[in-house]
């Protein structure tokens, strides 16, 4: 009887995550998901309490899991960024090894609910990260210049990821972006600093 209950609380999952990355949230319809997860409709809620609780049940695990990464990265990060990035990417696709459609729901399919604001958050958590190594004492400008770069490169992160490649093509592009954004960066910036001070 328990595996039964684990195999249909299962199909609803996997019903509800096909219509949320079809449609979104605003866009998912209860019905439809359980008419695909083979259950009366009434038999979903005894499972998900409607499609915010079925929403939650999909993505909270990601939404959660995401933060405590970034306070890892934190502990471990040293003042190369490119090296930081490289890091905030591995663990990314670690997670999204894991979670996958999950991380996209969050990141494009939550418009109005608790969750719509996970991109937002991200973005400045490792914009938090980055700036700490490239900056000692960021100006004005610096914090403005760091934020447009973290959340070019997390914006391009995640188009890649949205892509659908393979993990090696993933990789492979991820890392050209590490090199475009990140290599050498604190070099960079400082040789245009003084540049621009002459």
């Amino acid at each position: 009887m328990q595996y039964k209950k684990k195999e249909i609380s299962e199909r609803i999952l996997q019903a509800g995550r096909k219509e949320y990355v079809e449609k979104g949230y605003r866009g998912g319809n209860i019905s439809t998901i359980a008419e695909q997860a083979g259950v009366p409709v009434g038999n979903l809620y005894r499972y998900y309490d409607g499609k915010m609780g079925l929403l939650t049940a999909i993505v909270r695990p990601a939404y959660t899991r995401i933060p405590k990464l970034i306070d890892e990265l934190f502990n471990v990060a040293d003042r190369d960024a490119g090296k930081s990035a490289r890091l905030v990417t591995e663990r990314l696709l670690g997670i999204f090894d894991e979670y996958g459609e999950d991380i996209l729901i969050l990141a494009d399919k939550c418009a109005s609910t608790r969750y719509e604001d996970f991109f937002d958050k991200l973005v400045e958590q490792c914009y938090n990260l980055t700036l700490g190594n490239l900056f000692e004492h960021p100006s004005e400008n610096d914090t403005f210049f760091c934020r447009m770069v973290v959340r070019s490169f997390m914006t391009s992160v995640f188009d890649v990821l949205r892509r659908g490649l393979g993990r090696e093509d993933t990789e492979t592009m991820i890392e050209r972006l590490l090199l475009f954004y990140f290599a050498d960066i604190d070099k960079r910036i400082h040789e245009n600093r003084e540049a621009s001070d002459e």
